[in-house]
């Protein structure tokens, strides 16, 4: 991913709020569609994008550098769909109340969008979080790595035994089957 130029990086980590806001700018079409992917759900994806950033914009300043800004935001996004799922969790088994939740992304044809909410439904937020980063949005294992803090072996053989496993439970759909 593209990274904004460092001089607004560093004026925002000393506290600019236009340069702030120049960051939030130029991450949060990215963030968005990190956070909509996951959840599926738009009222709760502008609810994370907006925690994400109010998390970005408290942690600024322990910005260390070691990985892409981008990667750093995108950790925070993640966290942040995380938490929230465990809280939604919570909350459902606490009323003993299953709610389905759209799980895809958008797309043009109505066909790819039932098969792709068909596949993702199937998954849990971190098998989702996975094949989305790489598969859709190119991230490479090691940019995944410093979002889940798994190691990029166990990040490949992961996302290769969910593949095998999408194949499998949908070995009667060919379309998935091949997609995957």
């Amino acid at each position: 991913m593209e990274e904004i130029d460092d001089i607004t990086k560093l004026r925002a980590v000393k506290g600019d709020k236009n340069a702030f806001k120049a960051l939030y700018d130029f991450y949060s079409p990215f963030v968005w569609r990190v956070v909509m992917r996951m959840t599926g759900d738009r009222n709760m994806a502008t609810e994370l994008l907006q925690e994400t950033f109010v998390n970005v914009h408290k942690s600024l300043r322990k910005f260390n550098a070691e990985s892409a800004l981008s990667t750093w935001i995108y950790r925070i996004a993640y966290n942040a769909v995380l938490a929230s799922t465990n809280r939604r969790n919570r909350f459902r088994s606490h009323l003993a109340y299953n709610d389905d939740v759209y799980m895809g992304r958008e797309t043009d044809s109505y066909e790819m969008k039932d098969m792709v909410e068909k596949v993702l439904s199937t998954l849990s937020v971190e098998d989702k979080f996975l094949l989305v980063a790489r598969e859709v949005d190119g991230l490479s294992y090691e940019e995944i790595e410093s979002v889940t803090g798994s190691s990029a072996g166990t990040l490949r053989t992961r996302l290769h035994r969910l593949k095998e496993s999408i194949r499998k439970r949908f070995e009667d759909e060919p379309e998935i089957k091949e997609a995957v």
